[in-house]
C-alpha cells in the first residue's frame, strides 16, 4: 500500500509545482512587461525635460548677453574671437561689441586664445565655424591669414570681420588680406613722439616697447614709424633702442628693464600696450628713476590712472577699443543687411596727462 500511496502523492507534488511554476512565469512576464513601460515613460521625460533645461539655457545666455529681461529678442547669434589677456584694450573692446550689439538684438559668445599659441587660434576659430553663428567678428593675430579665415566663413554662409591692432594691407601674391577694422599704431607713435619732443627735445633718447606677436624689423612696426616721423621735427632726438614685448602680464616689466640696463642712456620709454605701461612704470619706481626717465604709456586702467596721478608716467595715448567693438558689430550689421562690407577703419584716440590725473 505504502508504494501506491507514495506515487500518488509524488504525483501531487508534480501537478502542484508545474501549476504554481506557471503562475510565477506569468508574473514574471507581466512585471517586465511593467518595468519596460515605466523606462520608456523616463526616458521620454528626461528626453523632454533635456529639451527644456537647453532652451532655458539659451534664453538665458541671450538675456544676459542682451542685457536683462528688458533686452529685444535676438535675432543674430555672433560669435567674438579675441586674446586672452587682461590687457585694458580688449576689455574695451568686448564691451563696446556687446552695447551695440545688444541694441541689434545679436547675442554674443566670446571665445578667447593665448596671443602666443597658434593652436588655440584654430581652436577658437574651428567652434565659431562649427556653431553655425550669423556672424564672427575676430581679433587676427599678426601673420595671420585673413583672407583665409574670411573665405572659411564666407563657404558657411557666415558674415566675418576682421579687426588687428594696425592696418594690414596686402599686395600681389599676398594671401593674408586686410583688416575691416583697426586701431592705428601710426598714429599712437606720432603723438607718442610729438609728446617725447615737446618735453625733451634733441636730447630725446627714447626705448621702444613693441607689441608682441608678427616677428618683423622694428623699423616697419607702424608704433616706431610714427615716433620717427614725429622726431623729425627735433633734430638730434632719435630711438636709442627697441625690444619686442613677450606675452604676458610680467612681459612690460622685463622688456623696460633689460632697455635700461642695457641702455643707460635711455631717458624716455614709449610703451604700445597697458599691461607693458603698467611694467615700465613699475620698473622706473623700482630703479629710482621717477623723473629722470619719461613714460608715454598706451591706453588705461586704474593702475595708470594711479602712476600718472603721481607723475611716474608723463602721459597715455589711450586708443578707442570700445569704438572699435562697436564699428566691428556695425560692420556685421551691414553685412547682413545686404550692403556688403564697410570701408576699412582706424579708430581714433585720446590724450591721459599727469597734470590731469593728479587730484
Amino acid at each position: 500500500m505504502r508504494g501506491p500511496a507514495l506515487l500518488c502523492r509524488i504525483a501531487t507534488v508534480r501537478r502542484l509545482w508545474r501549476g504554481n511554476h506557471a503562475i510565477l512565469v506569468s508574473a514574471m512576464e507581466r512585471f517586465a512587461r511593467v518595468m519596460l513601460l515605466l523606462f520608456a515613460v523616463a526616458f521620454v521625460g528626461a528626453a523632454a525635460y533635456t529639451a527644456v533645461l537647453v532652451s532655458s539655457g539659451r534664453s538665458a545666455l541671450i538675456g544676459t548677453a542682451g542685457g536683462g529681461a528688458a533686452a529685444p529678442r535676438m535675432r543674430y547669434h555672433l560669435v567674438l574671437i579675441t586674446p586672452d589677456s587682461e590687457d585694458s584694450f580688449y576689455g574695451g573692446f568686448v564691451r563696446g561689441a556687446v552695447e551695440r550689439a545688444a541694441l541689434v538684438g545679436a547675442a554674443v559668445q566670446v571665445l578667447r586664445y593665448a596671443p602666443s599659441s597658434g593652436a588655440e587660434v584654430e581652436r577658437a576659430y574651428d567652434i565659431a565655424i562649427r556653431s553655425r553663428a550669423d556672424g564672427i567678428i575676430m581679433v587676427v593675430p599678426r601673420g595671420d591669414s585673413v583672407a583665409l579665415r574670411a573665405e572659411g566663413a564666407r563657404r558657411r554662409g557666415i558674415a566675418f570681420v576682421p579687426v588687428g591692432a594696425d592696418p594690414q594691407t596686402s599686395g600681389p601674391g599676398d594671401a593674408r588680406g586686410g583688416f575691416t577694422l583697426a586701431s592705428s599704431g601710426l598714429l599712437q607713435g606720432l603723438e607718442a613722439g610729438k609728446l617725447v619732443g615737446a618735453r625733451l627735445g634733441a636730447a630725446a633718447r627714447i626705448g621702444v616697447v613693441l607689441p608682441p606677436g608678427e616677428e618683423r624689423e622694428s623699423a616697419e612696426e607702424p608704433l616706431a614709424r610714427g615716433l620717427r616721423a614725429a622726431l623729425g621735427a627735433y633734430p638730434g632726438a632719435r630711438i636709442q633702442a627697441t625690444l619686442r614685448a613677450r606675452p604676458g602680464a610680467l612681459s612690460g616689466e622685463e622688456s623696460a628693464s633689460s632697455l635700461l640696463r642695457a641702455h643707460p642712456e635711455i631717458n624716455a620709454l614709449v610703451c604700445s600696450s597697458a599691461l607693458d605701461t603698467v611694467g615700465a612704470a613699475q620698473v622706473v619706481v623700482d630703479l629710482n628713476l621717477v623723473g629722470k626717465v619719461l613714460i608715454v604709456g598706451a591706453d588705461e586702467n586704474e593702475e595708470i590712472r594711479r602712476y600718472l596721478a603721481k607723475g611716474v608716467i608723463a602721459a597715455s595715448v589711450v586708443r578707442d577699443s570700445r569704438r572699435l567693438g562697436a564699428e566691428a558689430v556695425r560692420a556685421f550689421e551691414s553685412i547682413k543687411a545686404g550692403l556688403g562690407e564697410i570701408a576699412p577703419i582706424e579708430v581714433g584716440f585720446s590724450l591721459k596727462l599727469a597734470a590731469e590725473a593728479a587730484p
